[in-house]
């Protein structure tokens, strides 16, 4: 199956989503005299469950680093896209021309890119991590037409470099699995709703705009950080579990 189409980014696999810390819960002692709490009954955190999980196959191999031509043509990609998005939101807008200047390394990223976004009179938003398509954590809020153009000229003229592949097939087959016979059932065995999942080769087709993914984010009880984190540690997403299989490996 051909995935030219679908050259984007994809932060499932690309970028390793951080790992959430389970807050433990003391239990302290009651006074003398007084009836003893049932954890379940003073501490919800405690009916999360886990399900047991099945033998997974390796992780498969990802694809070989993306070659100088290949970073280049990503590059230009991205910066369509994000064109794209200005032009979703004001059709009339006009591209300038920019001349990019060069990639961003991490130790001047703040420097030089946050200075673009300041010199436009642009709020700069807190760094996270780059993705693997080249585009810096580093954002800016925009609430015009005009810090929306400024903002992608910044992005024309500066962008991390893109080395990593987009995921191959059997790479996301092995998501697909590992969401459909672990994740999804664990979720609804804490209550969670996950809707019915769509034929695997579909799934896999429809990267990087998957239509499915189970996630516990329509749920209000897990707007609270130490449910949220105790279900994380109940059921492990694709991310998590790549991220410690390939630390003990």
């Amino acid at each position: 199956m051909t995935r030219s189409a679908r050259h984007r980014t994809l932060s499932l696999l690309t970028a390793v989503p951080a790992l959430l810390t389970l807050l433990l819960v003391g239990c302290t002692a009651s006074p003398a005299g007084a009836d003893e709490p049932t954890a379940a009954a003073s501490d919800p955190v405690d009916a999360i469950v886990s399900i047991p999980a099945p033998e997974f196959a390796p992780v498969p191999a990802p694809d070989q680093p993306l070659s100088e031509a290949q970073s280049e043509a990503e590059r230009i990609t991205q910066l369509e896209l994000k064109w794209q998005g200005v032009l979703a939101q004001y059709p009339d807008a006009v591209r300038p021309e920019v001349a990019f200047e060069g990639y961003l390394t991490d130790e001047d990223e703040a420097a030089v890119l946050g200075a673009c976004y300041e010199d436009a009179d642009l709020s700069v938003v807190p760094s996270t991590p780059a993705d693997t398509a080249g585009y810096s954590g580093l954002n800016y809020s925009a609430s015009t037409e005009a810090d929306l153009i400024a903002g992608w000229a910044c992005n024309a003229a500066h962008s991390t470099k893109a080395t990593t592949p987009p995921p191959n097939d059997d790479e996301l087959g092995w998501v697909y699995d590992y969401l459909t016979s672990f994740y999804a059932p664990c979720l609804e065995a804490n209550g969670i709703t996950v809707e019915s999942a769509p034929d695997r080769d579909a799934w896999i087709e429809s990267w990087p705009e998957f239509g499915w993914f189970p996630s516990a984010a329509a749920d209000q009880r897990f707007l609270d950080r130490e449910m949220d984190a105790a279900l994380h540690e109940a059921c492990p997403d694709p991310g998590t579990y790549r991220l410690e299989h390939r630390e003990r490996s």
